[in-house]
Protein backbone atom coordinates (compact mmCIF):
# COMPACT_ATOMS: atom_id res chain seq x y z
CA UNK A 1 0.00 0.00 0.00
CA UNK A 2 1.18 3.93 -0.56
CA UNK A 3 0.30 6.40 1.82
CA UNK A 4 -1.82 7.92 -1.27
CA UNK A 5 -3.65 4.91 -2.02
CA UNK A 6 -4.89 4.79 1.30
CA UNK A 7 -7.16 7.18 0.67
CA UNK A 8 -9.63 4.61 -0.77
CA UNK A 9 -10.10 3.72 3.02
CA UNK A 10 -12.73 6.80 3.45
CA UNK A 11 -13.79 7.02 -0.13
CA UNK A 12 -15.67 5.13 -3.01
CA UNK A 13 -19.60 5.09 -4.35
CA UNK A 14 -21.25 3.80 -1.73
CA UNK A 15 -22.43 0.75 -4.39
CA UNK A 16 -18.98 0.37 -4.81
CA UNK A 17 -18.02 -0.36 -0.78
CA UNK A 18 -21.33 -3.08 -0.92
CA UNK A 19 -20.06 -4.79 -3.80
CA UNK A 20 -15.84 -4.50 -3.96
CA UNK A 21 -15.88 -5.30 0.07
CA UNK A 22 -12.34 -4.71 0.22
CA UNK A 23 -10.55 -1.58 -1.10
CA UNK A 24 -8.26 -1.90 -4.28
CA UNK A 25 -5.53 -1.33 -2.63
CA UNK A 26 -6.54 -4.00 0.57
CA UNK A 27 -7.70 -2.02 3.01
CA UNK A 28 -11.09 -1.34 4.55
CA UNK A 29 -13.65 1.22 3.70
CA UNK A 30 -15.24 3.54 6.71
CA UNK A 31 -17.59 6.42 6.26
CA UNK A 32 -15.78 9.32 5.12
CA UNK A 33 -17.68 12.10 7.93
CA UNK A 34 -18.12 9.54 10.64
CA UNK A 35 -21.53 8.75 11.53
CA UNK A 36 -24.72 11.16 12.11
CA UNK A 37 -25.39 11.73 15.81
CA UNK A 38 -28.99 11.49 17.03
CA UNK A 39 -30.05 14.21 19.93
CA UNK A 40 -31.60 13.01 23.05
CA UNK A 41 -35.11 13.30 21.41
CA UNK A 42 -34.31 10.96 18.34
CA UNK A 43 -33.02 8.23 20.50
CA UNK A 44 -36.34 8.69 22.39
CA UNK A 45 -38.46 8.10 19.64
CA UNK A 46 -37.22 4.68 19.10
CA UNK A 47 -37.87 3.51 22.98
CA UNK A 48 -41.40 2.16 22.22
CA UNK A 49 -40.38 0.41 18.66
CA UNK A 50 -39.76 -2.71 17.52
CA UNK A 51 -36.46 -4.06 16.24
CA UNK A 52 -37.47 -4.01 12.38
CA UNK A 53 -38.61 0.13 13.37
CA UNK A 54 -35.52 0.94 15.61
CA UNK A 55 -33.33 -0.65 12.22
CA UNK A 56 -35.22 1.13 9.68
CA UNK A 57 -34.55 4.85 11.51
CA UNK A 58 -31.03 3.99 12.35
CA UNK A 59 -30.20 2.81 8.62
CA UNK A 60 -32.37 5.48 7.09
CA UNK A 61 -29.36 7.94 8.45
CA UNK A 62 -26.64 5.91 7.26
CA UNK A 63 -27.73 4.57 3.51
CA UNK A 64 -28.78 7.90 1.17
CA UNK A 65 -31.74 7.72 -0.59
CA UNK A 66 -30.40 7.75 -3.69
CA UNK A 67 -28.45 4.39 -3.54
CA UNK A 68 -31.70 2.49 -1.61
CA UNK A 69 -34.79 4.37 -1.91
CA UNK A 70 -37.16 4.27 1.90
CA UNK A 71 -39.16 1.89 0.63
CA UNK A 72 -36.91 -0.61 -0.72
CA UNK A 73 -34.56 -0.29 2.93
CA UNK A 74 -38.27 -0.76 4.69
CA UNK A 75 -39.02 -4.00 2.51
CA UNK A 76 -35.16 -5.10 3.21
CA UNK A 77 -34.99 -4.43 6.78
CA UNK A 78 -38.76 -5.89 8.02
CA UNK A 79 -37.69 -9.17 5.50
CA UNK A 80 -34.25 -9.21 7.16
CA UNK A 81 -36.17 -9.28 11.33
CA UNK A 82 -38.93 -11.05 10.58
CA UNK A 83 -41.05 -14.48 11.02
CA UNK A 84 -37.20 -15.91 10.33
CA UNK A 85 -36.24 -14.52 13.57
CA UNK A 86 -37.25 -17.26 16.38
CA UNK A 87 -38.05 -14.23 19.10
CA UNK A 88 -40.37 -11.29 18.33
CA UNK A 89 -37.90 -8.83 20.05
CA UNK A 90 -35.03 -10.40 17.08
CA UNK A 91 -32.24 -9.47 20.03
CA UNK A 92 -33.67 -9.98 23.54
CA UNK A 93 -31.95 -8.67 26.62
CA UNK A 94 -32.15 -11.01 29.69
CA UNK A 95 -31.18 -10.87 33.33
CA UNK A 96 -28.47 -12.25 34.43
CA UNK A 97 -27.43 -11.03 37.90
CA UNK A 98 -27.20 -8.14 39.90
CA UNK A 99 -26.41 -5.81 37.56
CA UNK A 100 -25.28 -7.84 34.60
CA UNK A 101 -27.28 -8.49 31.99
CA UNK A 102 -27.07 -10.43 28.45
CA UNK A 103 -28.31 -10.28 24.93
CA UNK A 104 -29.15 -12.97 23.08
CA UNK A 105 -27.97 -13.03 19.59
CA UNK A 106 -28.75 -16.68 18.46
CA UNK A 107 -33.07 -16.16 17.61
CA UNK A 108 -31.68 -15.81 13.85
CA UNK A 109 -32.13 -18.89 11.41
CA UNK A 110 -28.47 -20.39 12.05
CA UNK A 111 -28.65 -19.31 15.81
CA UNK A 112 -25.44 -17.34 15.01
CA UNK A 113 -25.08 -13.52 15.91
CA UNK A 114 -23.89 -13.05 12.66
CA UNK A 115 -27.56 -13.51 11.39
CA UNK A 116 -28.49 -9.92 12.86
CA UNK A 117 -26.07 -8.40 9.85
CA UNK A 118 -26.33 -11.22 7.30
CA UNK A 119 -30.14 -11.61 7.15
CA UNK A 120 -29.90 -7.75 5.57
CA UNK A 121 -26.16 -7.39 3.85
CA UNK A 122 -27.34 -9.94 0.63
CA UNK A 123 -30.31 -7.57 0.23
CA UNK A 124 -28.35 -4.56 -0.14
CA UNK A 125 -25.94 -6.56 -1.78
CA UNK A 126 -28.21 -7.70 -4.51
CA UNK A 127 -29.56 -3.89 -4.69
CA UNK A 128 -26.57 -2.70 -5.79
CA UNK A 129 -25.66 -5.83 -8.33
CA UNK A 130 -25.05 -3.95 -11.55
CA UNK A 131 -26.69 -5.36 -14.64
CA UNK A 132 -23.71 -6.45 -16.81
CA UNK A 133 -21.44 -8.76 -14.14
CA UNK A 134 -21.57 -11.76 -11.96
CA UNK A 135 -20.22 -12.13 -8.68
CA UNK A 136 -18.18 -14.44 -6.39
CA UNK A 137 -18.39 -13.99 -2.74
CA UNK A 138 -15.47 -15.04 -0.76
CA UNK A 139 -15.78 -15.23 2.88
CA UNK A 140 -13.58 -17.23 5.15
CA UNK A 141 -15.35 -18.24 8.57
CA UNK A 142 -14.54 -19.70 11.47
CA UNK A 143 -17.51 -20.86 12.53
CA UNK A 144 -20.59 -18.52 12.79
CA UNK A 145 -20.30 -16.33 9.68
CA UNK A 146 -20.19 -19.30 7.05
CA UNK A 147 -23.16 -20.71 7.86
CA UNK A 148 -25.29 -17.44 8.18
CA UNK A 149 -23.91 -16.24 4.77
CA UNK A 150 -25.12 -19.10 3.24
CA UNK A 151 -28.34 -18.81 4.77
CA UNK A 152 -28.68 -15.21 4.10
CA UNK A 153 -27.56 -15.41 0.14
CA UNK A 154 -29.14 -18.45 -0.06
CA UNK A 155 -32.52 -16.57 0.76
CA UNK A 156 -32.46 -13.98 -2.00
CA UNK A 157 -34.53 -13.76 -5.03
CA UNK A 158 -33.57 -10.66 -7.36
CA UNK A 159 -29.68 -11.25 -8.30
CA UNK A 160 -29.08 -14.90 -6.69
CA UNK A 161 -28.59 -15.87 -10.86
CA UNK A 162 -25.78 -14.02 -10.74
CA UNK A 163 -24.37 -14.46 -7.17
CA UNK A 164 -22.39 -16.93 -6.33
CA UNK A 165 -20.87 -17.91 -2.87
CA UNK A 166 -17.84 -19.90 -1.75
CA UNK A 167 -16.88 -20.09 2.29
CA UNK A 168 -13.48 -21.32 3.57
CA UNK A 169 -13.52 -22.68 6.81
CA UNK A 170 -10.88 -24.48 9.44
CA UNK A 171 -11.42 -28.01 8.96
CA UNK A 172 -10.69 -28.67 12.11
CA UNK A 173 -11.59 -25.51 13.67
CA UNK A 174 -15.01 -25.15 13.57
CA UNK A 175 -17.71 -27.18 15.90
CA UNK A 176 -19.32 -30.19 14.74
CA UNK A 177 -22.65 -28.51 14.01
CA UNK A 178 -21.75 -25.18 12.32
CA UNK A 179 -19.63 -27.96 9.32
CA UNK A 180 -22.49 -30.16 8.77
CA UNK A 181 -24.64 -26.47 8.82
CA UNK A 182 -22.42 -25.63 6.05
CA UNK A 183 -21.48 -28.44 4.16
CA UNK A 184 -25.04 -29.65 4.36
CA UNK A 185 -26.16 -26.35 2.37
CA UNK A 186 -27.82 -27.08 -1.00
CA UNK A 187 -28.12 -24.20 -2.91
CA UNK A 188 -26.95 -24.37 -6.35
CA UNK A 189 -24.88 -21.22 -6.06
CA UNK A 190 -22.74 -22.27 -2.96
CA UNK A 191 -20.18 -23.83 -1.62
CA UNK A 192 -18.28 -24.82 1.61
CA UNK A 193 -14.86 -25.94 1.41
CA UNK A 194 -12.90 -27.11 4.77
CA UNK A 195 -9.32 -26.25 4.88
CA UNK A 196 -6.51 -27.62 7.00
CA UNK A 197 -5.15 -24.52 8.70
CA UNK A 198 -6.93 -22.36 10.74
CA UNK A 199 -9.03 -18.63 10.48
CA UNK A 200 -6.20 -16.40 10.01
CA UNK A 201 -4.83 -18.82 6.69
CA UNK A 202 -8.28 -18.49 5.37
CA UNK A 203 -8.74 -15.01 5.92
CA UNK A 204 -5.11 -14.46 4.31
CA UNK A 205 -6.02 -16.74 1.52
CA UNK A 206 -9.02 -14.55 0.43
CA UNK A 207 -7.25 -11.03 0.77
CA UNK A 208 -4.25 -12.58 -1.05
CA UNK A 209 -6.82 -13.81 -4.05
CA UNK A 210 -8.29 -10.37 -4.20
CA UNK A 211 -4.81 -8.90 -4.72
CA UNK A 212 -4.07 -11.78 -7.54
CA UNK A 213 -4.15 -9.69 -10.99
CA UNK A 214 -3.63 -12.98 -13.03
CA UNK A 215 -7.00 -14.61 -10.98
CA UNK A 216 -9.12 -11.81 -10.99
CA UNK A 217 -8.47 -10.78 -14.76
CA UNK A 218 -9.64 -14.61 -15.66
CA UNK A 219 -12.50 -14.80 -13.73
CA UNK A 220 -13.45 -11.21 -15.38
CA UNK A 221 -12.67 -11.96 -19.24
CA UNK A 222 -13.42 -15.67 -19.01
CA UNK A 223 -16.37 -15.93 -16.99
CA UNK A 224 -17.54 -12.04 -16.70
CA UNK A 225 -17.56 -12.52 -12.66
CA UNK A 226 -16.05 -9.77 -10.06
CA UNK A 227 -14.48 -11.02 -6.76
CA UNK A 228 -16.51 -9.27 -3.35
CA UNK A 229 -16.33 -10.44 0.22
CA UNK A 230 -19.43 -11.09 2.68
CA UNK A 231 -17.11 -10.83 5.97
CA UNK A 232 -16.72 -8.15 8.56
CA UNK A 233 -14.40 -6.61 6.16
CA UNK A 234 -17.56 -5.75 4.12
CA UNK A 235 -19.11 -2.08 5.17
CA UNK A 236 -22.46 -3.47 4.73
CA UNK A 237 -21.80 -6.37 7.16
CA UNK A 238 -20.36 -4.12 10.08
CA UNK A 239 -23.32 -1.42 9.54
CA UNK A 240 -26.40 -3.62 10.52
CA UNK A 241 -24.67 -5.13 13.42
CA UNK A 242 -24.90 -0.83 15.17
CA UNK A 243 -28.87 -1.49 15.45
CA UNK A 244 -28.80 -4.30 18.12
CA UNK A 245 -26.75 -2.00 20.64
CA UNK A 246 -29.80 0.12 21.10
CA UNK A 247 -31.18 -2.90 23.86
CA UNK A 248 -34.44 -2.61 25.30
CA UNK A 249 -33.36 -1.59 28.99
CA UNK A 250 -34.87 1.74 29.15
CA UNK A 251 -38.14 0.26 27.51
CA UNK A 252 -37.93 -2.37 30.34
CA UNK A 253 -37.66 0.50 32.50
CA UNK A 254 -34.17 -0.93 33.84
CA UNK A 255 -32.19 2.21 33.34
CA UNK A 256 -33.50 5.57 32.47
CA UNK A 257 -32.76 7.49 29.43
CA UNK A 258 -29.09 8.43 29.06
CA UNK A 259 -27.89 5.97 31.80
CA UNK A 260 -24.57 4.62 30.84
CA UNK A 261 -24.10 1.23 30.36
CA UNK A 262 -21.20 -0.82 30.04
CA UNK A 263 -20.99 -3.32 26.72
CA UNK A 264 -18.80 -6.92 27.46
CA UNK A 265 -18.07 -8.21 23.30
CA UNK A 266 -16.61 -11.70 23.09
CA UNK A 267 -14.05 -10.64 20.11
CA UNK A 268 -12.06 -12.30 17.14
CA UNK A 269 -12.55 -10.30 14.16
CA UNK A 270 -13.51 -7.33 16.41
CA UNK A 271 -16.39 -6.60 14.09
CA UNK A 272 -18.75 -6.94 16.69
CA UNK A 273 -17.03 -4.69 18.99
CA UNK A 274 -16.49 -2.13 16.31
CA UNK A 275 -20.09 -1.84 15.51
CA UNK A 276 -20.40 -1.12 19.55
CA UNK A 277 -17.60 1.84 18.90
CA UNK A 278 -19.73 3.19 16.01
CA UNK A 279 -22.91 2.77 18.45
CA UNK A 280 -21.60 5.45 21.09
CA UNK A 281 -20.34 7.40 18.01
CA UNK A 282 -24.00 8.12 17.08
CA UNK A 283 -25.00 8.86 20.91
CA UNK A 284 -25.78 5.37 22.47
CA UNK A 285 -24.93 6.07 25.71
CA UNK A 286 -22.24 3.53 25.70
CA UNK A 287 -19.32 4.03 28.52
CA UNK A 288 -17.04 1.21 27.85
CA UNK A 289 -16.69 -1.10 25.34
CA UNK A 290 -15.04 -4.34 26.78
CA UNK A 291 -13.11 -6.59 24.90
CA UNK A 292 -13.08 -10.33 26.01
CA UNK A 293 -10.89 -12.74 24.43
CA UNK A 294 -9.73 -16.64 25.33
CA UNK A 295 -6.14 -17.78 25.87
CA UNK A 296 -5.06 -16.33 22.59
CA UNK A 297 -5.84 -12.87 23.72
CA UNK A 298 -3.86 -10.73 21.20
CA UNK A 299 -6.58 -8.22 21.00
CA UNK A 300 -6.29 -8.27 24.68
CA UNK A 301 -3.06 -7.66 24.53
CA UNK A 302 -2.83 -5.11 22.62
CA UNK A 303 -5.35 -3.11 24.45
CA UNK A 304 -3.66 -3.53 27.25
CA UNK A 305 0.13 -2.85 26.07
CA UNK A 306 -0.32 -1.06 22.91
CA UNK A 307 1.42 -3.33 21.11
CA UNK A 308 0.16 -5.95 18.23
CA UNK A 309 2.56 -8.65 17.46
CA UNK A 310 1.59 -11.79 16.28
CA UNK A 311 5.37 -13.07 15.88
CA UNK A 312 6.03 -16.35 17.81
CA UNK A 313 2.14 -16.40 18.58
CA UNK A 314 0.70 -20.22 17.89
CA UNK A 315 -2.94 -19.88 17.52
CA UNK A 316 -4.35 -22.01 20.39
CA UNK A 317 -7.34 -24.12 19.29
CA UNK A 318 -10.46 -23.62 22.04
CA UNK A 319 -14.19 -24.61 22.64
CA UNK A 320 -15.15 -21.32 21.74
CA UNK A 321 -13.62 -21.43 17.73
CA UNK A 322 -15.67 -18.25 16.51
CA UNK A 323 -12.58 -15.45 18.48
CA UNK A 324 -9.66 -18.20 17.90
CA UNK A 325 -8.30 -15.68 15.69
CA UNK A 326 -5.15 -13.95 15.81
CA UNK A 327 -4.88 -11.30 12.66
CA UNK A 328 -8.05 -8.89 13.32
CA UNK A 329 -9.27 -7.23 10.24
CA UNK A 330 -11.36 -4.50 12.22
CA UNK A 331 -8.25 -3.44 14.16
CA UNK A 332 -7.50 -0.77 11.29
CA UNK A 333 -11.01 0.43 11.59
CA UNK A 334 -10.88 0.76 15.30
CA UNK A 335 -7.10 2.19 14.67
CA UNK A 336 -8.18 5.03 12.02
CA UNK A 337 -10.98 6.38 14.77
CA UNK A 338 -9.12 6.65 17.59
CA UNK A 339 -6.30 8.50 15.27
CA UNK A 340 -9.23 10.74 13.87
CA UNK A 341 -9.46 9.11 10.42
CA UNK A 342 -5.68 9.66 9.87
CA UNK A 343 -5.63 7.01 6.87
CA UNK A 344 -1.81 8.00 6.05
CA UNK A 345 -0.72 6.82 9.52
CA UNK A 346 -3.04 3.33 9.40
CA UNK A 347 -1.67 2.48 5.94
CA UNK A 348 1.32 2.80 7.79
CA UNK A 349 1.36 0.88 10.55
CA UNK A 350 -0.73 -1.73 8.49
CA UNK A 351 1.74 -2.01 5.76
CA UNK A 352 3.94 -3.82 8.12
CA UNK A 353 1.04 -6.07 10.07
CA UNK A 354 1.57 -8.95 7.32
CA UNK A 355 5.27 -9.20 7.81
CA UNK A 356 4.08 -10.47 11.76
CA UNK A 357 2.35 -13.27 10.48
Amino acid sequence: RTSCSWALLVQGRPHDVVIEGLATDGGLYVPKRGFPNMEAREWLRLVDMSYPERALVLLEKCIHPSDVSALDLRTMIFKAYGSNFSSEAVAPVKHLDRNQYVQELFHGPTASFKDLALQLMPQLFAHCLPQMCNYLVLVATSGDTGSAVLDGFGGLGAGADRTGVLVFFPEEGVSETQKLQMTGHEDGNARAVGVRSDFDFCQRSVKRMFGESGLTGHLAVEYGTVLSTANSINWARLLPQVVHFLHELVQDGVITFGEPVDVCIPSGNFGNAMSAVYAKQMGVPIRKVICASNHNRVLADFFATGEYDLRGRPLTPSRSPAIDILKSSNLERFVHHVSDGDGRLVGELFTHVPLLT
